[in-house]
């Protein structure tokens, strides 16, 4: 009797710890480690208020429900990867749970819709009951549609249910993160702040507590044939080509914000699907047409539907320094010109590099191209033409403005006018610096402008003109001229007496036994004058007294001389008047 009442009390024994461990609940929390986890409320950062409220709850934690932690965007930037399981759903181990969390920094994207899909293929969501705990303060950044990902998951789960606390986050983000939660049959919380934040996790953690009976296992159901399919071409009657079509559920004229369905055609092969009967709407896309048909899907019937998205052309840009030149790395952007402006968002965008050109498909229409090399930019306008292949290429042309500053540290402002008076560059930049600037041919005026002073320059640029003017910037002021000019003189200067002329004045001179008196001449004449004098009175001299000594019997004769002599004398005399004249 006692073998059997033992035997008895050992297979109850086994048969409830069976039971309880297979029934034990597990839940496993995925939390936000993306960049914007960095953001602050009320001056703390939400990683931080995240943190504390996460440590809050483990500390609470029930012991018999298994909790596992997921993570993402904590080691890269970037990377929609970057999701780790970083301890594994199990027996809960409070300070390896609590000590991990601290240890978490913010770095990467939000990758929503592959932590859903990872997580619920680590807990085997298709064969157990799965509950997952989602924190985050953002909408999906890495794939379209997070809630069609979680419908997907519950559709094919046993018991999988996303509990959602969305974290100070914006009424379109909302709506998303609710869906989800709505989807699997979970709850959404929206909590802005640290309050809100515990209070939603202390909510989460006792529904996970709750053990449910499993429910029955969903019968397969054999999926019917395609009831829908879709092609597409450029023109009516025209080849088939590849779009991507996207399908919303349309209720009281709505179109639903999570999709029903997704696929692409081809040109071979239209894209099918299964859907349930009623209306939808269908998004079409092929290079940047976006189109979208209304449909409704009847009752064992086959919905063929054909969408014409419109015609297209193809560019090919290649780039170079110079023409006839090597081809170069350059980075096109690419915009929509309507009634002739350029649209505001870029139609397509791509680089050419040295070997290949940058290629596109675009719609039919006009077109700006605004290219970049190092720091030169360039606009060029061109058509593209149905089936056609238009080739462009940019030559950026370098041309070099220097300038030559008393203060070469000094700022400069910079303005390139076109001959018709466009601004067509400016730039302020210190007077050392070398302006580099991409222009096309023409005449140009810079206004040179150091504080309140503005200088012009005129240039011109084509083949024969020089790629590079220097501009002299210096005294641009005219501070000497303006200091010169304004200058008293020093008190203790004397003014510089003129340079004299030469010093008029007199002289006499003696001829024989008479004297004669020069005036008004120079005083290099004077001293001419002089000498001439001596030798003129040398000879009177000798005239009158060598004969009077010699011979008293030629007086006569020697009357005659003087008066010879005196006659000599006035025709000398004359020729010194005119001499002296």
């Amino acid at each position: 009797m006692k073998k059997l009442l033992l035997g008895s009390m050992l297979v109850l024994a086994a048969l409830f710890t069976g039971l309880s461990a297979e029934d034990n609940p597990r839940a496993v929390i995925i939390f936000d480690a993306s960049g914007s986890m960095w953001g602050q409320i009320n001056g703390v950062t939400k990683i931080e208020i995240a943190k504390d409220a996460l440590k809050n709850v483990v500390k609470e934690w029930n012991p018999n429900v298994e909790l596992g932690l997921t993570v993402y965007g904590h080691r890269s930037k970037g990377d929609c990867d970057d999701i780790e399981t970083v301890i594994p759903v199990g027996k809960i181990d409070k300070d390896r749970v609590i000590s991990t969390v601290m240890d978490i920094k913010p770095k990467g994207k939000t990758p929503i819709s592959r932590s859903l899909r990872k997580v619920a293929e680590e807990i085997k969501y298709t064969e157990e009951k799965a509950t997952i705990i989602l924190i985050s303060d953002g909408k999906e950044t890495c794939d379209p549609d997070p809630c069609g990902t979680a419908k997907g998951l519950e559709k094919q789960g046993i018991d999988f249910v996303v509990h959602v606390i969305g974290f100070n986050v914006d009424k379109k983000t909302d709506k998303q993160l609710e869906c989800i939660a709505s989807a699997t049959g979970g709850e959404y919380f929206s909590a802005k702040n640290a309050a809100a934040l515990n209070d939603a996790m202390k909510v989460i953690a006792k529904k996970v507590e709750v053990v449910e009976p499993k429910p029955e296992p969903k019968p397969v159901v054999k999926k019917p044939k395609n009831n829908l399919e879709v092609t597409a071409s450029e023109k009516e009657d025209g080849k088939w080509i590849k779009a991507y079509h996207r399908i919303y559920k349309v209720e009281d004229g709505t179109a639903e914000e999570s999709q029903a369905a997704s696929f692409s055609s081809n040109k071979k092969d239209a894209g099918k699907g299964q859907l349930p009967v009623g209306k939808y709407l269908i998004k079409s896309e092929y290079n940047k047409f976006k189109k979208e048909t209304p449909f409704e899907l009847k009752s064992g019937e086959v919905t063929k539907i054909h969408v014409v998205m419109g015609q297209t052309g193809q560019v090919e840009i290649s780039a170079s320094e110079k023409e006839d030149g090597k081809w170069i790395k350059a980075y096109h952007r690419i915009y929509k010109v309507e009634d002739g402006t350029a649209e505001e968002s870029q139609a397509a965008s791509f680089s050419s590099n040295k070997k290949d050109a940058g290629k596109g498909q675009l719609p039919v229409g006009k077109y700006l191209i605004k290219s970049e090399y190092n720091k030169f930019k360039k606009e060029t306008p061109f058509e593209l033409k149905s089936g056609e292949v238009t080739k462009i290429h940019v030559t950026f042309g370098q041309f070099f403005i220097e300038a030559e500053c008393s203060d070469m540290g000094a700022n400069v402002s910079y303005e390139i006018y076109a001959s018709n008076g466009r601004l067509v560059y400016e730039k302020q930049t210190k007077c050392s610096n070398a302006l580099k600037v991409t222009l096309d041919d023409g005449d140009y005026i810079v206004e040179s402008k150091i504080n309140s002073t503005i200088k012009e320059t005129k240039f011109s640029v084509g083949a024969n003109h020089p790629n590079k003017i220097t501009i002299d910037l210096q005294n641009l002021n005219h501070e000497e001229e303006i200091k010169a000019d304004s200058a008293e003189p020093a008190s203790t200067l004397e003014s510089t007496p003129a340079p004299m002329q030469d010093e008029q004045k007199s002289e006499k001179i003696t001829i024989g036994d008479k004297q004669i008196e020069i005036k008004g001449i120079s005083q290099k004449d004077a001293e001419k004058i002089k000498e001439l004098g001596a030798m003129l009175g040398v000879l009177g001299g000798m005239m009158q007294g060598g004969n009077e000594a010699a011979n008293k019997e030629k007086k006569a004769e020697q009357d005659a001389k003087n008066a010879e002599a005196d006659k000599e004398f006035e025709e000398m005399s004359k020729d010194l008047d005119m001499y002296t004249k």
